[in-house]
C-alpha cells in the first residue's frame, strides 16, 4: 500500500486508486460531482482541486483535479491551501451562476449534493446579477421530471444512461456555453434503468415524479430497510411513508447485490401497496358477506376459534408476493397438508428442484457482483431484462471487463472511465445469448440465436457436459455440433 503526505499527515491507501476515492475513503471531505463509485472519473467539474507539490522542498505546487490524479509513494498533496480553497470557491460559484435559487420549492432540497458540495466550499453569495441561461423541460414519462435550469454540466446523467445502462435515447446536445441534457425530443425514456438518474444526478435536474404528486421532504419521511419484490434478485431498498402510505422507494447499497442501481420495476413498482382495493386492516366477513374490520386480536383469536371447530378442513392459501415469514407461519396453522402457496403444482415442483439443488448441489450461484466480473457469460432461454433486470444490468456491465484488460496492459488506471473506452473501442467480453425471441441485451452480445425451448435445454446440456469434461451425446445434436 503507498504512503501519501496529505496536509502534514502520513496515510496509507489502497494502490491503483485515485486521490479522490482515496480521500474519502479517509474520510476526508472533498467536494465533488462528477466522479461517481461505479462510473469512475472524467474530471469534467473540476471541483476537486488541490494542490500536488513535486517534494517537500517544493512550497508551491501546482493545482491538479484529485478525481485524476494517482496516488503514488511519497507524493504530497494539500486539500486545505488557500489557493485551492479558492480555486473550488471559484468552481462552484461558476456553476451556480445559471443554477436558479429555488431549493425551498425543489425536490431535491435537503438532499442535494449540490447544497452540500456548496456550503463545503464555503460559497454563500452571489455576484452575478446579470442574465441566466433557461431551457424548456422535456416531458420524460410519468415516472420522472426534468427542470433542465438546474444543471451544473457534469455529465454524470449521461454516463450512466448511456455509458453504464446502454441506453440510447438520452445525450447531451451542447452549443458553446448551453449544454442541454435530454431527448431529441419529448418521450417516455426507453431504458428500464432511468429511474436510477434521480439518484444519480447531484441536483435536481431528474426528479421522481410519482413522489411530487404527493410531495414529502426527506426528513419528514419515515424510512426502513426493506427488499425489493419485483423479482428474486433481492435487491435492497429504502421504504419511506407519510401517513400510512408508500411514498417513494430508494436504492439501498449492497455491494453484493444492487451496489447503487435499482431497476424501474423495482422503484416504481410497488405503487400497489397504496391501492384502495386493498384491505388495509384485518376483519371478520359474517354470513351475509359484510365486512367488518376488528384489531389485530379479535382477528387471531377468531381464526383460533375457527381452526379449534374446524375438524382439519380449513385450507391456507399462500402468496409468493406474501413474505417467508408469514406463508410459514400460515402453513404451521392451517398444516402442511392444508396449505397452498398460491402458484401451481408444477411451479411449486421446479422452485422445490432449485431450492434442492442451490441447498446441496455443487453449482454456485454467483452474487450480481460476481456476474460483472465473469469473463464470459452464457445465457440459456432467458429474458434477463423482463425477468431479473438487475441481473441484466450486471451481465451488461460484465462485457466491459476485455476493455479493463487491455487498459491493465497499457496501465491505465481503470478509474479513468474515457481513456478505458476510447482505447477498448468495440472490444467486448463473450456474451452469448440462446434465447426464443430478441433481447434488450443483445447490442453487447458477442453472439446471439434465437430457438426452441427445446433446442435450448439441449444445448445446455451439451455444454454443462463439455465443462464437465465428461462428453455424452446430447439426443437431437450431433457429435460435431456438440
Amino acid at each position: 500500500m503507498p504512503k501519501i503526505v496529505v496536509d502534514g499527515i502520513s496515510y496509507e491507501v489502497d494502490a491503483g486508486n485515485n486521490l479522490l476515492e482515496a480521500l474519502l475513503n479517509l474520510k476526508r471531505d472533498l467536494p465533488y460531482f462528477c466522479w461517481h463509485p461505479s462510473m469512475g472519473s472524467i474530471g469534467a467539474c473540476r471541483q476537486c482541486a488541490v494542490i500536488q507539490y513535486r517534494d517537500e522542498d517544493d512550497d508551491t505546487g501546482r493545482i491538479v483535479m484529485a478525481c485524476m490524479t494517482p496516488v503514488s509513494e511519497g507524493t504530497i498533496f494539500s486539500t486545505d491551501t488557500d489557493s485551492a480553497k479558492e480555486f473550488r470557491r471559484d468552481v462552484i460559484e461558476n456553476m451556480m451562476i445559471n443554477h436558479p435559487h429555488d431549493c425551498p420549492v425543489c425536490e431535491e432540497g435537503g438532499e442535494c449534493h449540490l447544497q452540500d458540495m456548496t456550503v463545503m466550499t464555503g460559497h454563500r453569495n452571489r455576484t452575478y446579477s446579470g442574465p441566466k441561461n433557461t431551457f424548456r423541460n422535456q416531458y420524460l414519462g410519468p415516472f420522472i421530471d426534468h427542470e433542465m435550469n438546474r444543471c451544473i454540466t457534469c455529465y454524470r446523467c449521461v454516463r450512466y444512461y448511456s455509458d453504464y445502462a446502454g441506453g440510447v435515447d438520452l445525450a447531451a446536445f451542447a452549443s458553446r456555453n448551453n449544454t442541454y441534457f435530454g431527448r431529441h425530443q419529448d418521450g417516455i425514456l426507453e431504458s428500464e434503468f432511468a429511474g436510477n438518474l434521480v439518484e444519480v444526478c447531484p441536483t435536481g435536474v431528474f426528479t421522481d415524479k410519482t413522489l411530487s404528486e404527493h410531495y414529502t421532504r426527506k426528513w419528514d419521511l419515515q424510512s426502513a430497510p426493506s427488499i425489493c419484490v419485483g423479482c428474486g434478485a433481492g435487491c435492497n431498498t429504502s421504504a419511506s411513508e407519510r401517513y400510512g402510505q408508500l411514498r417513494r422507494i430508494h436504492n439501498r447499497f449492497n455491494d453484493q447485490v444492487n451496489g447503487y442501481f435499482l431497476c424501474d420495476r423495482g422503484r416504481f413498482g410497488a405503487g400497489f401497496v397504496n391501492n384502495e382495493d386493498r384491505i388495509p386492516q384485518a376483519g371478520i366477513r359474517d354470513s351475509e358477506g359484510k365486512y367488518d374490520r376488528v384489531s389485530a386480536e379479535e382477528a387471531l383469536s377468531h381464526v383460533a376459534d375457527q381452526l379449534a371447530n374446524s375438524s382439519g378442513k380449513v385450507v391456507g392459501i399462500g402468496s409468493p408476493r406474501a413474505s417467508l415469514e408469514s406463508n410459514y407461519l400460515l402453513k404451521q396453522i392451517v398444516g402442511e397438508g392444508n396449505f397452498y402457496s398460491g402458484v401451481s403444482s408444477k411451479e411449486q415442483e421446479l422452485t422445490n428442484c432449485i431450492i434442492d439443488i442451490m441447498r446441496d448441489g455443487s453449482v454456485k450461484t454467483p452474487s450480481l457482483a460476481e456476474v460483472e466480473e465473469a469473463d464470459a457469460v452464457l445465457v440459456l432461454g432467458q429474458d434477463l431484462t423482463n425477468t431479473a433486470p438487475r441481473l441484466a444490468l450486471a451481465v451488461r456491465q460484465s462485457v466491459r471487463n476485455r476493455s479493463k484488460e487491455l487498459a491493465v496492459q497499457a496501465q491505465i488506471p481503470l478509474w479513468q472511465d474515457a481513456a478505458v473506452r476510447e482505447l477498448a473501442q468495440d472490444e467486448l467480453s463473450p456474451l452469448v445469448l440462446l434465447t426464443s425471441y430478441a433481447d434488450r441485451l443483445e447490442d453487447v452480445a458477442s453472439l446471439s440465436c434465437h430457438a426452441s425451448a427445446t433446442d435450448i435445454a439441449r444445448i445446455g446440456f451439451a455444454v454443462a457436459n463439455r465443462l464437465n469434461d465428461r462428453f455424452t451425446a446430447v439426443d437431437g445434436l450431433s457429435e460435431t455440433d456438440q
